[in-house]
């Protein structure tokens, strides 16, 4: 413990001999680091402070309605973005700092310089601080305050920009989107025009084939109709002789009279001949059955004088086969015997006639229907795939014209958004501090630095005596002559100072106590005029 006492105090003096070194050091610090703190320039702060109030009372009346922009989103990008270099670049002119640059390069080390100063904070939602440090507090309030013009008129200016951009890129696609259509509605026409009869709705494929077979199922029942009719009317014909005979009087007959076994009845008025009356009778009673039932009284009536002729006509044959000529009624010399064509036959013949043309016009009506219904049944494969381009068509009309009403209800949401911006005011710039620089620089603290600066060199001072003392490689305690040499130390011999060695000693203390008062004197005199010029807000 002694030991280590002894070398502790033998450092001590050992330093304590260099202290002048350590003076000189201390001083020669403390004036370099004084004499830099004081020709430190001033920074002084400007400072502005301003509230983006986003809450306006008429977008949540158009909200749904008109183009809902996300402006805290803008006013973030705008704050984050405010120290672009073209953002500087304006700010650099607005606040004439580009005036003594003389050369582009001098400029662009403006604006460095510019970007390092400035500093854009958020204190909250929508709150914003914008900072400027710089050796001038007036070219320091110029640019907070062209900081702050920028700010507001990018913010005010980008959303409607924006809008505008969007307008006009919907108005393209408004114009693109209805040729489109146009021309999705020309498609569709020409296709309708094209493949008619076809298509899905009232009158499609289905339909025109259901009623083309009708019309062949009715032309085929009216043509076997009215063939029954012609052979009916045939073998009525077959029975009905082409000529008659007449008996006309003679000079000075009194007439013919009425036939024989004659009445004056309906028979007598359908001729003499039987066969001729039956033919007649048939015709007579094909007519009525066309309109009337059997139970009609005509009817009756026209069926029993059928029956009748037709019993008339059969005796006539059998008499006429059984007696020949020779019991034929005798024959009045005066009466001339004439033939003449049978009116009946005739009247059956022209029907006949008739019969045949309406047969043979059905049947061309009924080849042209056997043809509408094959041409319809033969075009059957066709009909799914025009009913798939047809649905194809419709899909991508209804798609494109889906996409037209959306851009057109997009085109007024926009225009309103933009009437929004343009005439109301969405948002409002509160400037809570305007532009100010406290007259009282923030840095630097020269209070603290030159306070600094003395204890570093007090610092050095004893650390550069001390390096010394380390240094020094002569024995300075009995201690390490023991140590180095190995021979025992018989004892050791004191310095005895004389009074001119004593006053001596004295001098250089009361000098080092000199520099030391002197450098605290130093020190208290550049307190002093820090303080003295310091300005006070």
């Amino acid at each position: 413990m002694d030991g280590a006492k002894s070398l502790v105090l033998a450092q001590i003096r050992s330093i304590w001999r260099r202290r002048w070194y350590a003076a000189l050091v201390a001083w020669l610090f403390c004036l370099i680091g004084w004499g830099y703190v004081a020709t430190m320039p001033d920074v002084f702060e400007a400072r502005a402070r301003i509230y983006v109030d986003t809450d306006s009372m008429l977008r949540p009346l158009m909200r749904g309605i008109a183009v809902d922009s996300n402006l805290l989103s803008q006013v973030d990008l705008m704050q984050r973005t405010l120290l672009s270099r073209p953002n500087l670049q304006k700010v650099v002119h607005l606040a004439d700092l580009d005036l003594k640059s003389k050369s582009p390069a001098e400029t662009d080390e403006i604006v460095d310089d510019l970007g390092h100063r400035v500093t854009v904070s958020s204190e909250g939602r929508n709150l914003f601080t914008i900072n400027y440090r710089g050796p001038d507090r007036v070219v320091g309030t110029k640019v907070v305050q062209s900081l702050l013009n920028v700010f507001v008129e990018s913010n005010l200016g980008s959303s409607r920009q924006d809008l505008q951009s969007a307008r006009t890129f919907i108005d393209e696609q408004v114009r693109d989107y209805a040729k489109q259509l146009d021309e999705a509605e020309k498609r569709m026409a020409d296709f309708k025009a094209k493949n008619i009869g076809f298509l899905p709705g009232d009158s499609n494929y289905a339909a025109k084939l259901e009623a083309a077979q009708q019309d062949l199922s009715k032309t085929q029942e009216t043509l076997d109709d009215t063939r029954r009719q012609r052979d009916e009317l045939q073998k009525q014909l077959a029975q009905v002789p082409k000529t008659i005979e007449t008996t006309s009087a003679g000079p000075g007959s009194f007439g013919a009279g009425p036939p024989l076994g004659g009445t004056t009845d309906d028979t007598m008025s359908l001729g003499p001949d039987p066969a001729a009356r039956v033919a007649t009778l048939q015709q007579k009673l094909n007519e009525l059955l066309e309109i009337y039932t059997d139970q009609y009284p005509d009817v009756v009536r026209i069926k029993k004088q059928l029956a009748l002729a037709q019993r008339e006509a059969d005796e006539a044959k059998a008499k006429a086969a059984a007696q020949g000529n020779a019991d034929a009624p005798p024959v009045d010399p005066r009466a001339v015997r004439s033939t003449a064509p049978n009116p009946v036959y005739d009247q059956l013949s022209l029907q006949l006639v008739s019969l045949n043309t309406t047969i043979a016009s059905l049947q061309a009506k009924l080849k042209r229907n056997q043809e509408d219904v094959a041409r319809w049944q033969g075009l059957a494969k066709s009909v799914p795939e025009v009913a798939a381009q047809m649905a194809k068509l419709s899909r991508d009309y209804d798609v494109t014209k889906r996409s037209y009403e959306e851009l057109l209800s997009r085109r007024e949401a926009a225009k309103i958004g933009s009437d929004i911006e343009t005439q109301t005011q969405t948002v409002q710039f509160r400037i809570i501090d305007p532009p100010n620089a406290p007259p009282a620089p923030i840095a630097p603290n020269r209070i603290l630095f030159f306070s600094a600066v003395l204890l570093g060199g007090i610092a050095a001072g004893g650390a550069f005596a001390f390096v010394l003392a380390q240094m020094d490689d002569s024995i300075k305690t009995v201690q390490e002559l023991r140590e180095l040499v190995p021979h025992p130390v018989l004892g050791m011999i004191s310095i005895a100072n004389m009074p001119r060695q004593r006053r001596w000693h004295a001098a250089g203390n009361a000098g080092f106590a000199a520099a030391c008062i002197g450098l605290v004197l130093a020190y208290a005199g550049m307190l002093s005029v820090a303080l003295m010029n310091t300005p006070h807000a």
